[in-house]
């Protein structure tokens, strides 16, 4: 068996090679284009030999413009994908450069000094372009009825769906040291707002210190994949623990969109000395790389400087 697999395998890469020189001189401009490129809508530029057969090269990213430049040279296996993403993952090398303004760019991936993919781009840093995210009264709000606990907020927006509303309440239980928190994602359909997603969370018979509540300033609208459909995303805390003895809370930063939920689970330092001390990320997260990357940086920056319910 061993003997035939090595056979085989020989004949595939012998016909491969012959397949590639058949193409190089009947097909020679085919032929060059071997490189498979991509950019990501949060600009994650890649690079990929489809061919496999370059073996280990350096790929080096180029952005630049009158006024700045960066550049990044990384290795690369002829089976992967190598991938950057500006600005963060590149050295600035030229000039200055405000990662909040819109900007410009030329750009190419140079292979073996040639360049192998190029174009211009215009870098958008904000993931929320065109949305606006309003303030809600809950009293406006017609069936009350469907909304448990305390409402401790609202929001309104309107994106390519409709006009959209979230909600967020809380129920405190001091008979059996319990608490639940819930979110409401509503959608206004034939003049009248239907639920798109109900998110609930709770503490259960807690004899400890219980750490629930929104983490009211982390609520925040975006169109990471630039569909004009917004996501909007928030934390929370929900925690049955001893404050003296806690080195970390468990907080859950969630994204919800289409009625899909999207999360990272974990815990903070309550007193912010070991910022993301440790997370998990959710099975469909895991599948969408944009919003992955999103809620990541989302998560380090809140685990740091976000004002929560037990500061």
């Amino acid at each position: 068996m061993y003997i035939y697999k090595k056979r085989l395998k020989a004949k595939n890469a012998f016909l491969k090679c012959v397949f590639s020189l058949f193409l190089f001189f009947y097909f020679p401009n085919y032929f060059a284009q071997t490189w498979e490129h991509g950019i990501s809508k949060d600009f994650e530029f890649s690079i990929q030999d489809k061919w496999g057969e370059s073996g280990l090269y350096e790929a080096k990213f180029v952005l630049s413009n009158q006024k700045t430049a960066f550049v990044k040279i990384i290795e690369v296996d002829d089976d992967n994908v190598g991938k950057l993403i500006f600005p963060d993952e590149f050295n600035h090398t030229r000039g200055k450069f405000n990662k909040d303004t819109i900007t410009l760019f030329n750009w190419h991936i140079e292979v073996k000094k040639q360049k192998v993919a190029f174009g211009k781009i215009v870098y958008d840093p904000s993931p929320n372009a065109l949305l606006q995210l309003f303030t809600y009264e809950f009293v406006n709000f017609n069936n009350k009825q469907l909304i448990w606990g305390d409402v401790v907020d609202g929001f309104q927006w309107v994106d390519k769906e409709g006009e959209n509303i979230i909600l967020r309440s809380s129920q405190m239980d001091a008979k059996n040291h319990s608490t639940h928190l819930y979110i409401y994602h509503f959608l206004k359909a034939n003049n009248e707002f239907k639920l798109v997603r109900k998110l609930t969370d709770y503490v259960k018979k807690c004899d400890l210190n219980i750490f629930s509540g929104h983490n009211i300033e982390s609520i925040e609208l975006t169109d990471i994949n630039k569909d004009t459909v917004g996501e909007i995303s928030f934390s929370y805390t929900n925690d049955c623990s001893c404050i003296e003895d806690s080195l970390a809370i468990s907080t859950k930063l969630m994204l919800i969109t289409k009625g899909e939920k999207y999360a990272i689970r974990g815990f903070i330092d309550p007193k912010k000395k070991q910022p993301f001390i440790e997370y998990k990320v959710g099975a469909s997260l895991k599948k969408n790389d944009l919003y992955r990357r999103y809620l990541i940086k989302k998560w380090k920056r809140i685990s740091s400087e976000e004002k929560t319910i037990y500061n």
